[in-house]
């Protein structure tokens, strides 16, 4: 984080990589990662930091193949950067993997690590829940990799023409014959609400996929009941393009590993979250309605496309 003091108390995510993404540390068995004698040790040094530096708790901790993500307090100011704790975990890892492994020319880490810095109890608890699920979340993507392929330059005869188009998810369901656009306005009544409810469960029992950005809380709700049902599939548009290393979070993760999501956007990615104005709701449901291949120039009524 710029400009940020890092001896001050507060609470860390760090995550570190293998060199080259190996897979050291375990392997995946039944959507859980097994550690190896490997991955023992870097779990046993990690909450053995405490004995180095007795200000910094060592909290929340998963270890996977070929990574880390841990949370560390500080509990009081510290001496010199936190910086120097990591470097001194991952040289000591090192040094007793090179040794235990008989290959003293070993390199175990990429350079560097990533922190973020936890600045309310709110996302300390998503951060933890994140790692907890990590695993799972990891034998997932490795079991289906091709349910969590991102495509740049996305060409399909479903698309509009004349933008850049990138999609994450099973690309599949845009071949799918019947897509159907959602939109419902934030100012639907509940009678309204109730009819499009029963539009959508009736389309996606036969299985039609829906298409929307899924913005308002309307169709955030249609999309939660659509993907009850068993055979609920949809395309979800992205209104602020796809930052690195991107993959769906939450219900959307496991909806992709189940292959019923496709992530679409023609936005490109800024590095902060674009403001969500109304022309540009207005442009994603000008898209979704071209997608599906329903007529411009409808009533502009609260409606799953008939």
């Amino acid at each position: 984080m710029f400009a940020h003091d890092y001896t001050r108390v507060g609470f860390y995510m760090i995550t570190l990589v293998t060199a080259g993404r190996r897979p050291l540390f375990g392997e995946c068995r039944e959507n859980q990662v097994l550690l190896s004698a490997a991955g023992g040790i870097v779990k046993r040094a990690w909450f053995e930091i405490p004995t180095h530096n007795a200000v910094i708790e060592a909290s929340t901790l998963v270890v996977m193949p070929d990574h880390l993500h841990g949370i560390l307090y500080v509990k009081e100011p510290l001496q010199n950067p936190l910086g120097r704790t990591i470097r001194g975990f991952k040289s000591g890892v090192t040094a007793e993997l090179r040794k235990s492994l008989h290959a003293p020319a070993m390199t175990v880490w990429e350079d560097g690590y990533h922190d973020r810095v936890i600045m309310s109890s709110e996302t300390l608890r998503a951060e933890r829940r994140y790692i907890h699920d990590n695993p799972r979340r990891h034998c997932l993507r490795k079991a289906h990799p091709d349910l969590f392929v991102r495509v740049n330059h996305l060409i399909s005869a479903r698309l509009p023409k004349g933008l850049d188009w990138t999609g994450f998810g099973n690309l599949f369901l845009l071949e799918k014959p019947e897509l159907v656009p959602v939109q419902v306005s934030r100012q639907a009544t509940p009678k309204e609400l109730s009819v499009i409810k029963a539009e959508v469960a009736e389309k996606t029992a036969v299985g039609a996929v829906m298409v929307s950005p899924f913005i308002s809380p309307g169709e955030k709700e249609l999309a939660g009941l659509m993907m009850a049902q068993e055979p609920g599939r949809l395309i979800l548009l992205k209104p602020d393009g796809f930052p690195p290393l991107y993959k769906p979070s939450g219900v959307y993760f496991d909806w992709c590993a189940q292959g019923r999501l496709l992530v679409l956007s023609p936005f490109v990615y800024t590095g902060h979250r674009e403001a969500l104005s109304r022309e540009r709701c207005l442009r994603m449901n000008g898209w979704v309605r071209e997608i599906c291949r329903e007529p411009e120039g409808g009533d502009g009524k609260n409606t799953a496309a008939q």
